[in-house]
């Protein structure tokens, strides 16, 4: 069952049934922004993305003894490399404040931001950082922070992404991306009443419906008769 709102790209609230387990979520505002909820106000969107970009292929993975292809030495790759054309948008892995943007070594032009629960991203080899991008500022998910390139020591356009937890990098396609943050305290009773006038809402438009199978049955009945 799906609830639109008016702007049929929207939706109020949404559930579904699978193997028997019930799936929920609504649509809540905070601050001017919408947001998605289970029933108990937990976030239905992951704090991290595994890959902030449109890509390719992974053209180098998660290492710890990999030939550098310029260097031909040995030496650990602790990140995703996602190739893809130069220019195309790098996206904020998820909320958090710009730690910084600028040249770094061998990852040339790279983007570092810090998030909530000692994560820490970067975006390395970028052809450019978008305008205003620098460090003290803070992001959101999804905001285009630059555009990759092969800046630094790179022998074709990718995307070096690495992930930090609490100083120590870790793999971005098997880290076990947290929550987003729940609803905040202070808004809880309002949501908990949010839920249950959708759900009230939800279940008339369910009876609704069965009265209009019961309705469309009784006809075809009466029409072959």
């Amino acid at each position: 069952m799906i609830m639109p709102s008016r702007d049929m790209a929207k939706y109020f609230a949404a559930e579904f049934v699978n193997n028997g387990k019930r799936f929920e979520a609504y649509r809540y505002e905070l601050n001017g922004r919408a947001y998605y909820f289970d029933s108990k106000g937990r976030s239905l969107k992951k704090a991290l993305m595994r890959a902030p970009l449109r890509f390719r292929y992974i053209s180098s993975g998660f290492s710890y003894r990999r030939k550098h292809p310029i260097l031909k030495i040995f030496r650990p790759h602790l990140g995703v490399d996602y190739a893809a054309p130069t220019g195309t948008p790098v996206s904020a892995a998820g909320n958090g404040t710009v730690k910084y943007a600028g040249w770094k070594g061998h990852y040339g032009k790279c983007v570092i931001i810090r998030h909530p629960n000692g994560y820490e991203t970067y975006y390395g080899h970028l052809s450019r950082i978008k305008r205003g991008i620098r460090r003290g500022v803070r992001v959101v998910q999804g905001q285009i922070i630059g555009y990759v390139g092969m800046t630094g020591m790179a022998t074709g356009p990718h995307l070096d992404y690495r992930v930090k937890k609490y100083g120590k990098f870790i793999n971005p396609l098997r880290m076990r991306v947290p929550r987003d943050r729940p609803v905040p305290k202070k808004y809880m009773a309002d949501f908990k009443r949010y839920v249950a006038q959708t759900n009230s809402l939800i279940a008339s438009l369910k009876e609704q419906q069965k009265q209009l199978y019961a309705s469309r049955a009784v006809n075809r009945d009466l029409r072959k008769d």
